[in-house]
């Protein structure tokens, strides 16, 4: 998880996110372009919970950034999510992850996805 973190917050590392991403998870449509990108400005990591149970984890974690476009009122946000990862040959794989809405996010199905992909949030992190 926290090189995963890392990666969206250093950008231009969309391959290793890829890398990292179980195959059967991943949407056909995202490439490692899409993910190089670097909508937003990371800001901080805080690891909530972790679950291992064999080869699967369930990771609980706040991540704090602000969109470069942000106005001053929406300024920082925070992502609240529960990643699902397994492990494969050694390397634990990105599955899915659920989003805990937030109040001070926007929560539009038809807004930009608050991960930073890029993509509105129902066809991505909300799906």
């Amino acid at each position: 998880m926290r090189s995963r973190y890392s990666a969206f917050a250093l950008g231009g590392l969309g391959s290793y996110l890829v890398r990292t991403w179980d195959p059967g998870a991943l949407e056909p449509t995202l490439t490692s372009a899409e993910l190089d990108r670097r909508d937003n400005q990371w800001l901080g990591l805080e690891i909530v919970d972790t679950r291992t149970t064999g080869a699967r984890a369930t990771i609980e974690f706040k991540a704090r950034f602000c969109p470069w476009n942000a106005t001053p009122a929406t300024r920082v946000q925070t992502l609240h999510e529960r990643s699902r990862f397994r492990r494969h040959r050694g390397d634990w794989l990105y599955i899915d992850g659920i989003i805990d809405p937030s109040p001070a996010g926007n929560s539009s199905r038809n807004a930009p996805c608050s991960c930073g992909s890029g993509r509105k949030a129902k066809r991505c992190c909300l799906r």
